[in-house]
């Protein structure tokens, strides 16, 4: 266009000069709208850039069907219709980001020819440079600090000081003093605790002033950002109220503990006041566990959101979800998955309706009528058993959910599900559930347990089993690194938890303690993923440079990870705690738990895998905060006050002796002769790397380590690793990777897991040092062939020995135990000692002991760990810290030279009854632990209705006390007498002479040990 042209159009009307008149025009009305109709707030908080982008936005209101989204660097600003659900629909467009501010404002009249009112949200998002930029005013400090020392003394003023700092600046400002103080106070014991601290203020004048009339004022540590805000709305419009403002802030939004702060104000979406409208209580606790549970899954959508159940009984089938898959998994895996166990709690929810009021009417504490719960129950019995869709096969996979869904409420004697605060749900069953499955229970589960306790978690559920009152045993996570790994463990988390604690119950036939086991199953994939990608947002919106955000998110990624296991085995243990601890008449000190066991249960945990010393010592001091009876020796190996199994190497010592006497047994006298061993686990174990350090000590001569597997990688070097160098990465904590490559004899290899390199976006070479002539190369192993070298190096190499030090349970088993043979169908191993549980199924043992291998198995061979666990249990029971810390060296040299004698009295039964009889030696062994334990409960059924004498020279006393340490019989008899309770000294008097006789006497000896018994009640000595 020329200049003439352009000068004659703009001195002409035309529609461009038109469109700008209508157009300010039209600016001018929703403006005078906005002043008009808006409250008085708006404009106060609003910045006149924001109410003119606002403005602009209104004009096309319509056009954009009444939902518009402005949006902003590090904010956002949504103009929609005022509905009960406005909240839902404004924040599901911002499940991704870590919120900071949610500010709602309503107009006091209704949209221009529209009945409903306008509502604008400000939403503005967390970054990484966030922080407090101005001082609190000095005037204002002091008074706030009064207000907050009076809610909680224990909060210095440096405490006071430190909170300021790290609260960004605006949420500071964005509350009256007096909610800033309650937000300040639960902010601080959120540091300390997982669970949400919350405080509740109503406010009564909320016509006069125009707000809210509960205010909710929350802080939790470790909160997800992604939907986080989005889920607690979901619960909000659940519970008919609707949020009028939210403002909330991160301390230290980018550490490992980071503590979400948050206050809402709310009210009824009907106008009415909170009180009016929702039953609080039960919103109080679905909103204190909305991040334990996911509000997105298909119990939430069909059963939640509709309204046919609420949301509390909602978190309630999603724990009976896994539970019933972890039962009903063995009569078909394929056919009763996670999905399908949901399908039919929401397909018949007439029935579901029957298990929530089940539930309900056996253990809420204000309704609860057992009379009725059972009427209730042979209803809901007699309804599905007249199920009937016309799809046979259907029918019956949902009656059988159905059903166990009804077994769990019936077999279950207490819960803390009506606890108005929880890390987890927890449950106890009595075994007997187990009668109840629709599969032959003895196959699979072929002795009925003592006790079962469930608990369901975020991100995790677990187990705990245990076959005897008086038990002990491990506690262990299970974390799987990948999604294929996590979907391939998760269908035996009960059957392990089962399996290991009837391995270790066999396994504690020296001990007082029966067998127990806990496991954790933990899988936060999703989480971490999602907030790793809102903090990349975050660090990108702070300008920090791509290579330092990388750097940034894999540390996040790090530290979550282990932020996670720890959050959940907090999680199991104040759940698992608060449904045991009673008071001395056997009363649950928690609130709110109906108990249909009232008996007292003690439980003694140990570490087991992925149990740092740091959750060692919080477990043992959580115990002794909340006076649970077992105090400290709640668990054992403690770094400190306990004897910590790694430092000592106790497993270790006992699998040697085993190792030890199997190969003279073999005709190799391993003090002179060369005798060559492959393992599982790797030199930072703690089995496996005290049996390498065994091996270099006891045999630096004659021990060639020829092959090892670890989390790390795999070696083989025919000559012998160098024991030296593996002494060296045991004291350092490294994993076999980390042997120097040029230490390798010629021929060797070594492959590094964690050394990879990506030649394109859908290849992965995994680094494998060789050495060639004596040259050290890398050869960069394919996915396959790595995976190879994982899967065949251990089992394919020929040793003399093979020593399972490590590995997940059922490695070996019925599918590919083949494996383990050579080319000519010999096995490669002429021993195996099983140090690591269950590393062989029972059917792979069997198929070894065929061929002709000896196998010592786990629950002789690991032993000694327990053993010395229990021993720390009694001096935790017996002596002060500060008495054990005085005598450590003496205890701990004696119980060494206990394990000694107790592998070699079982070590020595077990060869000698095989070169007898020709039994497998695994018979053997469950023969041994079998009739130890038969004994055992005949001297405890006959002691049951006795009161034992307290004089040190009863006969039944000398024989409670020879079984102490020596130190302990000297120094502390007394004690011994009158701390230790009645139930255990009898447990330690009923093991220890049941032990001796089985050893002293062997197997075929079968008198009744209630005829004996007298004999050793008279002083009469069964040696003779």
């Amino acid at each position: 266009m020329t200049m003439e042209k352009l000068d004659q159009a703009l001195s002409e009307p035309s529609d461009l000069i038109q469109a700008i008149q209508q157009e300010s025009q039209k600016f001018q009305e929703y403006y005078l709208w906005l002043e008009m109709a808006m409250p008085s707030l708006f404009f106060e908080e609003v910045s006149r850039d924001n109410v003119m982008l606002i403005t602009h936005s209104l004009m096309g209101f319509d056009l954009q069907d009444y939902f518009s989204i402005i949006n902003l660097k590090s904010a956002s600003i949504v103009l929609c219709l005022e509905t009960p659900d406005a909240d839902l629909r404004i924040l599901n467009h911002y499940t991704s980001y870590g919120i900071k501010n949610y500010q709602v404002y309503t107009s006091n009249i209704s949209f221009p020819h529209i009945k409903a009112r306008l509502r604008i949200a400000i939403i503005d998002f967390m970054s990484a440079g966030e922080g407090s930029d101005s001082l609190f005013p000095d005037s204002s400090k002091e008074i706030l600090k009064q207000l907050v020392k009076k809610e909680n003394a224990e909060i210095s003023d440096l405490d006071f000081e430190t909170l300021l700092i790290k609260i960004s600046t605006p949420f500071l400002h964005s509350l009256p003093i007096e909610r800033l103080s309650i937000a300040l106070n639960v902010l601080f014991k959120a540091q300390f605790q997982d669970n949400c601290q919350y405080e509740v203020r109503y406010e009564d004048n909320w016509q006069k002033k125009d707000s809210g009339s509960m205010h909710l004022i929350l802080a939790w540590r470790n909160t997800p950002k992604h939907n986080f805000l989005y889920h607690v709305a979901q619960v909000i419009y659940r519970h008919g109220l609707s949020m009028r403002r939210v403002n909330a802030t991160y301390m230290d939004p980018h550490e490992k503990q980071s503590v979400l702060v948050m206050a809402l104000s709310l009210h009824g979406s009907n106008g009415e006041p909170v009180w009016n409208v929702a039953d609080i209580p039960d919103f109080l606790r679905e909103i204190a566990t909305v991040k334990y549970f996911d509000p997105s899954d298909r119990i939430s959508e069909r059963l939640v959101n509709s309204h046919i159940i609420s949301g509390n009984m909602g978190n309630l089938l999603k724990a009976m979800v896994n539970f019933i898959h972890q039962t009903l998994v063995h009569l078909d895996a394929n056919l009763y998955t996670v999905e399908n166990i949901e399908e039919a709690f929401y397909r018949h929810p007439e029935l579901t309706i029957q298990i929530c009021e089940a539930f309900k009417l056996k253990f809420a504490p204000n309704h609860c009528d057992y009379d009725l719960f059972l009427e209730t129950r042979k209803k809901f019995l007699n309804d599905v058993s007249q199920l009937d869709t016309g799809q046979e096969n259907n029918d019956m996979r949902r009656k059988n959910i159905l059903l166990q869904a009804m077994s769990f409420i019936y077999y279950t004697l207490k819960t803390n599900f009506y606890r108005l605060n929880y890390t987890a749900l927890s449950f106890r069953l009595n075994p007997a559930y187990l009668n109840d499955v629709p599969f032959d229970r003895q196959k699979k589960f072929p002795e009925l347990p003592y006790a079962i306790f469930y608990i369901r978690g975020m991100h995790f559920f677990g187990f705990h089993i245990r076959f005897k009152d008086l038990s002990r045993g491990g506690l262990r996570t299970v974390y799987p690194e990948q999604l294929e790994q996590m979907i391939a463990e998760r269908n035996n988390i009960f059957t392990e938890c089962y399996n290991l604690a009837w391995t270790q119950h066999k396994k504690n036939k020296d001990i007082p303690e029966g067998g127990a086991k806990g496991i954790i199953f933990l899988k936060p994939f999703d989480q971490i993923d999602s907030d790793s990608q809102i903090l990349k947002r975050e660090l990108e919106w702070s300008n920090i440079k791509p290579q330092e955000i990388k750097n940034k998110i894999q540390i996040f990624r790090q530290e979550q990870k282990i932020e996670y296991l720890y959050q959940s085995q907090r999680a199991f243990i104040e759940s698992l705690i608060t449904i045991v601890n009673c008071d001395p008449d056997g009363k649950i000190r928690a609130k709110n738990i109906i108990d249909y066991w009232k008996r007292a249960e003690y439980i003694y945990l140990g570490p087991d895998e992925n149990m740092h010393d740091s959750m060692i010592e919080w477990i043992a001091n959580f115990s002794r905060k909340y006076h649970y009876k077992p105090d400290r020796a709640f668990i054992s190996s403690k770094p400190t006050f306990g004897i910590n199994h790694k430092e000592y190497g106790v497993t270790s010592l006992g699998l040697n002796v085993y190792m030890h006497e199997i190969l003279k047994y073999m005709g190799i006298h391993p003090d002179k002769d060369l005798f060559t061993v492959k393992m599982s686990g790797g030199p930072d174990g703690d089995v496996a790397g005290n049996q390498l350090l065994n091996l270099y000590h006891h045999y630096p001569h004659t021990a060639k380590v020829i092959a090892l597997t670890d989390g790390t990688g795999t070696i083989r070097d025919d000559q012998g690793l160098d024991l030296s160098i593996i002494k060296e990465l045991f004291y350092q904590g490294k994993g076999i990777c980390y042997y120097p490559p040029e230490r390798l004899s010629s021929g060797s290899f070594l492959v590094n897991k964690g050394h990879r390199r990506y030649p394109s976006a859908y290849i992965q070479e995994t680094l494998c040092w060789r050495k060639v002539n004596n040259e050290v190369i890398e050869d960069w192993l394919s996915g396959s062939d790595t995976n190879h070298l994982l899967r065949y190096n251990l089992h394919k190499t020929k040793t003399d020995i093979f020593i399972p030090a490590g590995g997940r349970p059922r490695t070996l088993n019925e599918t590919n135990s083949h494996e383990f043979l050579d080319e000519n169908g010999r096995p490669t191993s002429r021993a195996i000692i099983e140090g690591a549980n269950l590393y062989l199924t029972p059917s792979a043992r069997r198929f070894l002991e065929e061929k002709g291998v000896l196998i010592i198995k786990d629950s002789s061979a690991n032993k000694a760990g327990v053993i010395c666990s229990s021993f720390e249990v009694l001096c935790g029971l017996t002596l002060s810290e500060e008495q054990f810390l005085e005598h450590k060296e003496a205890l701990v040299a004696q119980i060494l030279e206990r394990l000694k004698i107790c592998a070699l009295n079982e070590a020595d039964l077990l060869i000698k009854t095989h070169q007898k009889t020709g039994e497998y030696l695994t018979s053997i062994s469950d023969q041994i632990s079998s009739k130890i334990n038969q004994y055992t409960y005949e001297i405890l059924d006959y002691l049951d209705s006795l009161s034992l004498p307290h004089s040190s020279q009863d006969p039944m006393i000398r024989g409670f006390l020879n079984y102490c340490l020596p130190t302990l019989i000297e120094l502390f008899s007394d004690e011994l007498l009158d701390q230790i309770p009645e139930h255990h000294k009898k447990a330690i008097i009923a093991c220890h002479l049941s032990a001796y006789m089985v050893y002293k006497r062997g197997l075929t000896w079968s008198p009744s040990i209630i005829d004996i018994l007298p004999l050793v009640l008279a002083g009469t000595s069964l040696a003779k």
